[in-house]
């Protein structure tokens, strides 16, 4: 695995909005990290948005293979070019960027992980018509995607997907992942002694999560 991070003239992090060289660190079979390119990175506070993309993506080509960027203070614009654009993880830190190194690394690890884990259930979703249950039963947390359900069950509206489960099961938490928190179940889940608070994600889907009241 391959981490950037932003630094200046003494190897200390930098925030982006400054100009300074990006060292691209690369652990080795001995366990160790080592640099293996710098590249610098011209950036000003008074460029402008069109600007800064073009600086940035100049080096991009650079960053190929990494999974983070280790820069002093975070920033919006910058942070959605990275992440969403680039697929590149940011984290805050300050000093020099060996120290976290190995915990930045873990995190990404960990992340990349979850994310695969997501990928199965999503794939296990496609043929199940009820809520599945995420990592041990035990936890009672569950997922389900009502998007796809419905894709693949045009004949099965939300609550005949979702009421038998809230009437046969308890459980911690229940997402759900639909184009819109369907109209019925606020006025069902106090009969359950449930409750639901809906987020808009990026994934541009509503992910409703349900959970006891009390």
């Amino acid at each position: 695995m391959k981490i950037a991070a932003f630094v200046d003239a003494e190897g200390n992090t930098l925030p982006f909005d400054s100009s300074g060289m990006i060292y691209i660190y690369e652990m080795k079979n001995s366990g160790q990290w080592l640099c293996v390119c710098k590249v610098p990175l011209y950036i000003n506070r008074n460029m402008n948005l069109v600007d800064i993309r073009k600086s940035i993506y100049t080096i991009a080509s650079d960053l190929a293979g990494c999974k983070a960027f280790i820069i002093k203070r975070s920033m919006g614009i910058f942070n959605t070019i990275f992440e969403e654009e680039l697929h590149i993880r940011v984290f805050s830190a300050t000093g020099s960027p060996l120290a976290v190194l190995d915990q930045v690394r873990e995190l990404v690890r960990t992340e990349i992980i979850e994310a695969i884990k997501k990928a199965e259930l999503c794939k296990q979703q496609n043929n199940e018509t009820s809520p599945i249950a995420v990592g041990d039963l035990s936890k009672g947390c569950y997922l389900i995607n009502l998007v796809k359900v419905q894709e693949k069950n045009e004949s099965m509206n939300s609550k005949d997907i979702l009421l038998p489960f809230f009437q046969n099961n308890k459980f911690v938490e229940l997402e759900i992942i639909c184009l819109h928190t369907p109209k019925w179940i606020e006025r069902e889940l106090g009969n359950f002694n449930y409750k639901v608070k809906t987020e808009i994600r990026k994934d541009g889907f509503c992910h409703a999560f349900v959970y006891p009241a009390g």
